[in-house]
């Protein structure tokens, strides 16, 4: 029987590993078809069916598909030259089934969810288990174990739980600031004239304490419902999923593997 010495898709010229044009390009095929839904034991068909083989003699199998797939050096090395792009890669493998036999644990299933990219704020896809992706900025796949995900957002998560008064108000804009600043100069203005006009002075109270109250937007709102919530909160010992949904509104993973916590005042916590 026929083996291969080098990768499907790459030939040697005058001693140097070189793309192999023709069956780069079935590489490439199979990656695309794979991330759009196709199994392996149809791509090994469609294979077939392009007079191209695996190797001389060698008809496609679902294991030489599950192979290919599989195979990093398409990215690129010192070795290796890149064959496909990180997104097609990376698009691939987030489609791959989780075949270590472990089920997922449910607090991941939560994570999912909120799970959002820390540079760009798209949605994180999670690739098999212990790797999660942005497809719109990542060229590589962050890693971060299931365990240490999980436990980083619940000592977070737990530290908001003991000490609620973190959660800071939103600040004001500069707009609003300004206004603010104009409406109390307007009423000190008023109770410095010579002759006190009570009339005036309370028409400008009104307009400082509309000011202010056009200060107060949702944020605000956000940050003392969630003191409240916090406060009221019974310790845990385990990530509580419902009141990790009910304070964030993402779950920011960086590509070193960082994790932060977005609230719903858009205050971010973590390191």
């Amino acid at each position: 029987m026929i083996n291969r010495k080098l990768p499907f898709g790459y030939c040697l010229r005058n001693g140097q590993v070189r793309e192999e044009e023709q069956e780069a390009e079935i590489v490439r095929l199979i990656f695309r078809r794979y991330a759009d839904g196709a199994s392996y034991g149809k791509l090994a068909e469609e294979l077939n069916a392009t007079g191209c083989p695996y190797a001389p003699g060698r008809p496609w199998n679902k294991n030489m598909v599950a192979r290919i797939l599989q195979d990093g050096r398409y990215l690129g090395s010192a070795e290796y030259p890149r064959l496909l792009s990180p997104k097609l890669f990376h698009q691939a493998q987030s489609v791959r089934p989780d075949v270590s036999g472990r089920l997922e644990r449910p607090e991941i299933k939560d994570i999912r969810v909120l799970a959002r990219c820390a540079q760009c704020g798209e949605p994180m896809r999670r690739m098999r288990k212990n790797y999660w992706y942005c497809s719109n900025c990542m060229d590589s796949p962050s890693k971060i174990k299931d365990e240490a995900l999980i436990l980083c957002v619940e000592r977070l998560l737990r530290g908001l739980r003991e000490r609620p008064e973190t959660i800071a108000p939103t600040l004001a804009a500069e707009s609003e600031n300004k206004n603010i600043q104009a409406a109390q100069e307007r009423l000190d203005d008023e109770l410095e004239r010579p002759e006190f006009n009570e009339a005036a002075a309370k028409a400008q109270v009104i307009a400082l304490a509309s000011a202010r109250f056009d200060a107060l937007g949702s944020g605000d709102y956000e940050t003392m419902r969630l003191r409240h919530l916090l406060g009221r909160a019974k310790p845990c010992d385990a990530l509580d999923s419902e009141l990790l949904r009910q304070t964030a509104s993402a779950v920011l993973i960086y590509p070193s593997g960082a994790v932060r916590l977005k609230l719903k005042n858009r205050q971010m916590i973590g390191g």
